[in-house]
Formats: structure tokens, C-alpha cells, sequence
């Protein structure tokens, strides 16, 4: 069977696709009978294998026990494994991650109900879930990303971290890529293969295995250095690097070309989170996951741009509200930046024009000339500094204006310096009436 939608192959008795997550069928919708691959436990039989990796194979499983309940199980295989030593450490890699899971409860992470061993081989029984992995969503969809969808991801990644993070000792996941992230059909992302996952141990001054992706994988997962949060905080800036650049970080690991450079629309406190989230050395980097999603979504820093409204993404992006207006950055807009030169404008006029009028009351009306260009060049400011005040007042109340970099700033300095010319106004009436007096 095909499905109608991304034309995925698929077994018949599939009630969801495994490639693009679509309801194939419902439920309690007949199934003709068909041997499964395999019975394991007397209860799950596994159907069809939904993807293959390094340490074995995943398989969508039925349950004889729950029969409207799918599950995915994962069979680790130490076949080609030769060495005892290696097969060891295979096998209790496993077996710490099926530990590992069980006790973990979040909703942007696989539910893992049982864990055994039979016929020689180890098997993990997780939650199915539906849906595609970032990987093959954007194949099928292009790079880059936009950056409200790219947004939307990141802040529920950053959840994630954080919950893993914070566990006692914490949690480094240290394979962040594409394919570990999978997207639901409702827009939920869940982080899959803890394969490599680890507890981090303070003290120890490096890893004693290198695990990881190239390219994606902190520089420390190479023998440098002891991985902690800030290698999983490497790992999601160069994610993100992928999703809004489309460069591939495998070709040039470590070494990212700036991410502006690769799509000018992406705005500079995004590009500056990229950068230092991607910093070699880790004690650049940001110190915690919450710290980077503060840079993005709120509270103060130098990375946050306050006119963002970060606080209303980043409760759409919990909320996995699919349907977020594009952010779109621009440094100002036109009526904001006019405000502020008019007004700047008024302003110099206007001490211009107080100093030609001073000079006549300090000469004693010897310097008449001087005032009278004084005071024409004063009506010329009042009228600039009314034009000023009211666009300025307008801009500000103008909701583009919120979306800008700088434009508040520009129609803040408009009002300010209108209300200025104004004040230099009611010092050349009083200089005119102690002149006329």
C-alpha cells in the first residue's frame, strides 16, 4: 500500500504512515490477518521495520495485550560486533538508555514502558511516534526554514534540554541532529535515540568515548574535553545554523560561515544567539539552555531584542500554535526614522534661532537683524517640531513599529526632541518679552 499523501510503502495493517505520520485508517478499522515478522514476549509483534541505525533496528510493534496500542521497539543487534570488550560496551549502553528513559516523564520525549532481553538480542519498547524526522521534513520540504517555524522548534528543544539538563546527575543527549528530532502531525517535536546519551559524571576531565555526529557534535565529543549542557547548547545553535541557512555542517564542522552571510533575512540577534551558542570553546558559549532561551524568547540581555514581543512566540511555540506570523525584523520604519530627524531638525533649528535672539539682548537691541532672523527661523522649528510630535505620537502606536529593531527608539527620539523645540521656544518668548520690555 501507498500512502495518498507523501506516497510512502507501507504494510497494510499500519494505522498511521511512518513517513509523513498520516491517519492511514482508523482504529477499529478491519484488518486483514498477516504473520508478523516476529513475536517477542508472547505480546509484541512486530510488523515492520521503520528505520535502521548503528546499533540495530526499530520496529512498529502491535500489542496482543492493548490491541488498538502501537509501540516502537528497538532490537539492538551486536552481531558485527567482534570484540567482547566492544559488545560489552554496547550492551550496557542499551541497557543505560532503556534505564535512562523509563524513569524520564516530559511531553517532547518517547514514553518507554519495558525493556528485555531474548534470543540473545536486547530489546526497548517505547512509544510510537507518529509523524517524520526533521531530516526527511526537510527534504521534502527545502531549506531554509522559516524562522517563525525554526523558532517554534528551538523553544520546545530548549524545554527538552532544560528538563534533561536539571536531572540529578544531568543528562547530556550529545546527538542533536535532524534525525533525532522527530515532528508530530500535530507540530509536537520529540527527541529520539538516546543511544549515545550520557550522565554527566563533574570532575572527570574528558570523555572516555567519542560519541557523536561530525558536524553537529560539539568539538569536546572529540577527545577535548569533558561534555556537559553546553555541548547539547553547541548542538542546537548549529541546528538551527542548518534549518535557517540550509548549509550542511558535515562539510565544514567546526567551522560554520556566518549565518547572515548564508541568508541576509535573518535578523542579527538571531545570528549573534548562533554564534556564540556555536563557540569552540565552551566557557563562550551560553551557560545553560535557559540562558540561550532568554536570548531568543524574553527577560533582559544584550541578545534579546525587546521589540520581538519574544513572550507571545514563545507561548505559541509551547502551545505549537502551527499558524505564527512570520517574524519579519527590520532596523526601522520610514515614518519612525522621519520623526526623528524632523525632530533633531527642530531642535537645532531652535538653538540656533535662541542664540540669534540672546545675542540681541546681550547688545541691547543693537543686534535687531539677528533677532528678526532669529525668531523666523524659531516659527520654521515650531512647525517642524509639530510635525514631528504628532507622526512621532503616530508611530508609536503603530503596531509595525513594534515589529521593528529600532523603530521605537526612532519615534521615542522624534517625540523628545520636538518636545524639546518646543521648551526652546518658551525661552525665546521670554527673551522676546524682556527684549520688548
Amino acid at each position: 500500500m501507498k500512502c495518498p499523501q507523501c506516497g510512502a510503502s507501507f504494510n497494510k495493517d499500519v494505522i498511521f504512515c511512518p513517513e509523513c505520520g498520516k491517519r492511514i485508517r482508523s482504529t477499529d478499522q478491519p484488518v486483514a490477518a498477516s504473520a508478523p515478522l516476529a513475536v517477542l514476549q508472547g505480546r509484541y509483534e512486530l510488523r515492520h521495520r521503520l528505520g535502521a541505525g548503528g546499533m540495530g533496528s526499530v520496529y512498529l510493534a502491535t500489542d496482543r495485550r492493548l490491541g488498538t496500542v502501537q509501540w516502537a521497539v528497538k532490537e539492538m543487534s551486536d552481531a558485527l560486533i567482534t570484540s567482547p570488550l566492544d559488545r560489552q560496551l554496547a550492551q550496557e549502553a542499551f541497557r543505560q538508555e532503556a534505564e535512562l528513559l523509563a524513569k524520564l516523564n516530559h511531553p517532547y520525549l518517547p514514553r518507554v514502558t519495558d525493556h528485555f532481553e531474548e534470543n540473545g538480542r536486547h530489546y526497548l519498547v517505547m512509544e510510537f511516534v507518529p509523524g517524520e524526522n526533521l531530516r526527511d521534513y526537510t527534504n521534502r520540504v527545502g531549506l531554509p526554514r522559516p524562522l517563525h517555524e525554526v523558532l517554534r522548534w528551538t523553544a520546545q528543544i530548549c524545554e527538552v534540554l532544560a528538563y534533561l539538563h536539571a536531572q540529578q546527575p544531568p543528562i547530556i543527549f550529545r546527538d542533536l541532529k535532524p534525525t533525532n528530532v522527530m515532528i508530530t502531525p500535530e507540530g509536537t517535536i520529540k527527541l529520539v535515540d538516546f543511544g549515545i546519551a550520557r550522565l554527566f559524571k563533574p570532575g572527570k576531565e574528558r570523555d572516555t568515548q567519542v560519541f557523536g555526529t561530525l558536524g553537529y557534535s560539539a568539538p569536546e565529543q572529540y577527545g577535548r574535553g569533558q561534555t556537559d549542557s553546553r555541548s547539547d547548547i553547541y548542538s542546537l545553535g548549529v541546528l538551527m545554523h542548518h534549518l535557517l541557512t540550509g548549509h550542511d555542517p558535515s562539510t565544514t564542522p567546526f567551522r560554520l560561515p556566518p549565518a547572515n552571510q548564508l541568508n541576509p533575512t535573518i535578523p542579527t540577534y538571531i545570528v549573534n544567539v548562533i554564534t556564540r551558542a556555536t563557540e569552540s570553546d565552551p566557557s563562550r558559549r551560553f551557560a545553560t539552555v535557559i540562558e540561550l532561551q532568554q536570548a531568543l524568547f524574553g527577560n533582559s540581555g544584550q541578545l534579546v531584542n525587546p521589540q520581538m514581543m519574544p513572550q507571545s512566540v514563545h507561548q505559541a511555540a509551547r502551545s505549537n500554535a502551527i499558524a505564527v506570523e512570520p517574524i519579519v525584523v527590520h532596523a526601522s520604519t520610514g515614518m519612525a526614522s522621519a520623526t526623528r530627524w524632523i525632530g533633531i531638525i527642530g531642535v537645532v533649528m531652535m538653538i540656533i534661532a535662541t542664540g540669534l535672539v540672546g545675542i540681541n539682548l546681550v547688545y541691547n537691541n543693537d543686534a535687531a537683524v539677528l533677532a528678526g532672523i532669529g525668531i523666523l527661523i524659531a516659527l520654521g522649528a515650531i512647525l517642524f517640531a509639530l510635525i514631528g510630535g504628532i507622526l512621532s505620537v503616530i508611530a508609536l502606536v503603530s503596531p509595525k513599529t513594534a515589529k521593528t529593531e529600532y523603530g521605537r527608539r526612532d519615534a521615542v527620539t522624534g517625540f523628545a526632541t520636538s518636545f524639546v523645540a518646543f521648551l526652546l521656544c518658551c525661552v525665546i518668548a521670554a527673551l522676546i518679552v524682556q527684549l520688548s520690555g
